[in-house]
């Protein structure tokens, strides 16, 4: 059997163009002779489409180009993801019961369908149960993200309500191939992460049934959403499954989509990553770039085995950024690229999203504003200056030390107090955003960024309607650490030439030179940021890791010595921050909890962020508004640590 796999960039409610894409690739497939084509999961519409899934006209809409897709299926089998809404399921199966969803609606199914010749094909053994012609996904994701359980009926609960095993109604459906029919098994996306998934100390294994019941190959329709280290993870859930069926394995090819999907809150970029294995589990066939849109060939299931090649993360995070900027144009349904105007400070975080915005919608959509008060040095305004010329971005110098003042005196005369140090901070922050960005923005038809970074975002250092603000924030998934790492990729691999000021690049300690420049909100004289930079970053990250870490974990790691090891972190940079006296542990670690816990307010109204960990700020960490409180382990934990006279690693 000659297969294809379509990895083809899915933009979110555009079917017309989705199945416009999918018929351009039909027809490659044709000429190359193709016996089944492969598309992603939930390819028709989009995976990340949010409530509309809850929309019965929504989703016969998508249902509607079904139909497009069977009467291009002259001469070849085609498999596709979409949605399919159980309208008919009294009369399919014959009786009067009640056959919800879960939540008295009627059911939908997160789908694959298979047509051929013009007609929907057939299982190897039929059964009224399911759809002809359409396979319901087994397993539903309902973490991070991924909200399958709140939209989808799975194969698992309709094997519960019907009173059969779940095996019986996971069969391969027959591809006619040169006269015969060969039995091919398909699934979605989770399905082939079924170790996680368990029923009687064992995993629920969709693959291992398909095989059972006669499947001599399995296709794997996914909408899997980047992270670093994904294409390993994949791997590796294919040897569990090799592992698991042993000698009855079969080859297995797995399509993914390519491109950025959003949530609302985050923008989520899938890097494709389409890979045929062999009936021992090992890669023969892989897709050659991330996020680029591909037709995989494959007639050859004995090809030699491959290894892959991975590139370094902060590469794979700025791919994940320029695709997650990209996604703009997909969100507004626009031909070209949005404008975008950027308040550039000089500091590192506006002048690495300048850069990144350059790259990925072409310097002539950005526009570039400098909003000086008496607090900005000439330093930073020579910085945001050369970023500006060597990115040939426009560039405005707008100084509001005008307004500050005009606003200062308005609002304390009709106050009747005067405004703190405090307040006029924040005053300087509101009118760079709310007075200036927002309306240069709407001048000219443009939108403007959130420029702040992963740990900024934490602990709510940033003013609400200020710096919190905008359509999007493309480095709010980045910790400061990984900033500067990819202000140093961006000159060497990218640019070749210092484009980003070596000025705001400090050393391997985070430590800056005299003539360097520190980073600080120029809000105030001699102003610089609070954080401890590289620590706090790896104290973050763990706080935000899928497997979260907790204070009392920080706290139990520095009572045995395992900083370094567990924060990934040197015993140099515990000594630069003075981390190593339990004192100035304890009270840091208070004030950087504290500060999380207490600006929860702020990151629900952020702009969305492109992901690019395991656990971003937005919609992957979903957090309640709630007080400060330490826990009783804490206090214990605390006072052990203040019988200790210094941290010592390994202790």
């Amino acid at each position: 059997m000659k297969i294809a796999l379509a990895q083809m960039d899915v933009i979110p409610n555009r079917p017309d163009k989705n199945v416009e894409k999918m018929l351009s690739m039909i027809d490659e497939a044709k000429k190359q002779k193709v016996d089944l084509i492969a598309f992603p999961e939930m390819c028709i519409g989009g995976y990340f489409v949010g409530d509309k899934w809850l929309s019965d006209d929504f989703c016969l809409g998508l249902m509607e180009y079904n139909e497009i897709i069977r009467e291009a299926s002259n001469g070849i089998a085609i498999a596709f993801g979409n949605v399919f809404l159980d309208r008919d399921i009294n009369e399919r199966v014959g009786d009067e019961n009640y056959h919800p969803g879960r939540d008295g609606r009627i059911r939908r199914y997160n789908a694959v369908h298979i047509v051929q010749n013009g007609e929907y094909a057939k299982r190897v053994k039929e059964t009224r149960i399911l759809p002809t012609g359409a396979q319901p996904k087994t397993l539903l994701p309902n973490y991070r993200i991924f909200d399958d359980v709140r939209y989808f009926f799975s194969l698992e609960d309709i094997a519960k309500d019907f009173g059969v095993p779940l095996s019986d109604i996971t069969q391969p459906f027959l591809i006619k191939v040169d006269g015969k029919e060969v039995p091919v098994g398909f699934e979605l996306c989770e399905d082939l992460w079924c170790n996680d998934y368990r029923k009687g100390g064992k995993a629920i294994n969709p693959t291992k049934a398909l095989i059972e019941n006669g499947a001599e190959l399995i296709v794997n329709i996914s909408a899997s959403p980047w992270t670093f280290g994904k294409n390993n993870a994949r791997d590796r859930r294919v040897l569990f499954l090799k592992n698991e069926i042993n000698e009855r394995f079969v080859p297995f090819a797995y399509v993914n989509c390519v491109g950025a999907q959003n949530n609302g809150k985050n923008i989520i970029t899938f890097d494709g990553g389409s890979t045929v294995y062999n009936s021992n589990g090992k890669a023969i066939l892989l897709a050659e770039e991330a996020y680029e849109e591909e037709l995989l060939i494959i007639d050859n299931f004995d090809m030699p085995e491959m290894q892959r090649k991975e590139k370094p993360m902060i590469e794979q995070k700025y791919n994940a950024l320029v695709r997650g900027v990209r996604h703009m144009r997909d969100i507004f349904g626009i031909k070209k690229h949005p404008k975008f105007v950027i308040g550039l400070s000089g500091g590192i975080d506006s002048s690495v999203t300048a850069a990144l915005l350059s790259i990925a919608v072409g310097k002539d959509n950005v526009i570039a504003v400098n909003m000086p008060t008496k607090y900005n040095s000439e330093k930073t305004k020579n910085a945001a200056r050369h970023v500006a010329d060597e990115l040939g971005i426009k560039y405005l110098d707008v100084p509001i030390e005008e307004l500050v003042g005009l606003n200062s005196k308005l609002i304390e005369e009709r106050a009747g107090k005067k405004l703190s140090s405090f307040n006029m901070e924040n005053l300087q922050a509101k009118i760079r955003g709310t007075s200036i960005l927002s309306n240069i923005a709407a001048m000219e038809g443009a939108i403007f960024t959130n420029n702040g970074n992963k740990l900024e975002i934490a602990l709510g250092y940033a003013t609400l309607y200020g710096d919190v603000g905008g359509a999007i924030a493309p480095i709010g998934d980045l910790t400061k650490r990984e900033v500067f790492e990819l202000a140093k990729f961006l000159n060497k691999e990218i640019f070749k030439k210092e484009v980003i000021p070596k000025a705001l690049i400090p050393d391997e300690l985070f430590r800056f030179a005299d003539d360097q420049i520190q980073p600080s909100a120029e809000l105030k004289d001699a102003q610089v940021d609070p954080m401890k930079f590289g620590y706090h970053c790896a104290i973050i990250e763990k706080f935000t890791d899928y497997m979260k870490k907790s204070p009392e974990d920080i706290m139990r790691w520095y009572l045995d010595g395992t900083l370094e090891e567990n924060l990934g972190i040197t015993t140099d940079l515990i000594k630069r921050w003075g981390i190593d006296n339990p004192k100035e542990f304890l009270d840091d670690l208070e004030w950087l909890v504290s500060s999380i816990e207490k600006n929860v307010f702020k990151r629900v109204q952020a702009p969305p962020i492109i992901m690019t960990s395991k656990s971003a700020y937005g919609y992957d960490i979903r957090e309640s508004q709630l007080p400060f409180r330490k826990s009783k382990e804490w206090e214990r934990l605390k006072a052990r640590i203040l019988k200790m006279e210094k941290y010592k690693k390994g202790s």
